[in-house]
């Protein structure tokens, strides 16, 4: 064999110096390029479910608000449904459940604590 032949045959077994260093910044090229992908999809999903909670958020304040509402209109005599005193019995039901916890604390339930809670 000659020393030519042999010098190909290791060469190509160990890259030069040179096409390392181009293969390590490719792949940092890649990883970059991966990298800033990532961070803007999860920045996009991240928006959408901020979007999403405060729509889910806004709705359920008008719902509790528009209940208030028929509350006030039930009470003066303004709107008579079935369905509407149904429920408006059983919301005074949880409140007077509710107050009668306040009431009798928590030591009455054997469980000592500072304060009321609400």
């Amino acid at each position: 064999m000659s020393d030519q032949e042999s010098a190909n045959q290791t060469g190509s077994d160990v890259p030069a110096a040179g096409s390392l260093s181009d293969l390590v910044r490719e792949f940092f090229g890649f990883v970059s390029i991966r990298g800033k992908q990532e961070v803007g999809r999860i920045q996009e999903r991240s928006r959408y479910q901020l979007e999403l909670r405060q729509l889910r958020r806004d709705k359920a304040k008008r719902m509790e608000k528009l209940g208030r509402e028929a509350m006030a209109l039930v009470d003066a005599g303004e709107v008579t449904h079935p369905g509407l005193a149904i429920h408006i019995r059983h919301i005074r039901d949880l409140q007077g459940r509710i107050d009668t916890l306040v009431e009798e604390g928590p030591t009455a339930h054997g469980v000592p604590l500072d304060g009321p809670e609400e």
